[in-house]
């Protein structure tokens, strides 16, 4: 039926992948390599109670440190970030101005 549509200079193979769409274009990968660089530093971030609890419920689950699975993320959120797959412009917000201080005599 594609063919005789097509005038018959097609085969069905070819005309089959002339109405697949067309595969998005690749995004060739981030260099990562500098992730693993340097010593490991502490660094305290802020998290709600209920966020440690997730984190510490997941390490529980798979036998790992808290600290382990926080490491595998960020880097998860690293690399997906660098390859184009995680936006994040659409989260930032802007804080309310402060308020103003009374300065005590």
């Amino acid at each position: 039926m594609a063919k005789e549509r097509l005038g018959g200079i097609l085969t069905a193979a070819q005309v089959a992948r002339q109405e697949q769409p067309a595969p998005a274009p690749r995004i060739p990968p981030a260099d990562n390599s500098d992730l693993d660089k340097g010593n490991i530093k502490p660094t305290g971030i802020g998290l709600r109670e209920g966020e440690i609890a997730a984190l510490s419920a997941i390490a529980d689950r798979l036998g790992v440190a808290r600290n382990a699975i926080m490491r595998a993320l960020i880097r998860w959120a690293i690399k997906e970030y660098r390859a184009g797959r995680l936006d994040l412009a659409d989260n930032i917000e802007q804080p309310p101005p402060p308020k103003k201080k009374l300065r005590m005599p």
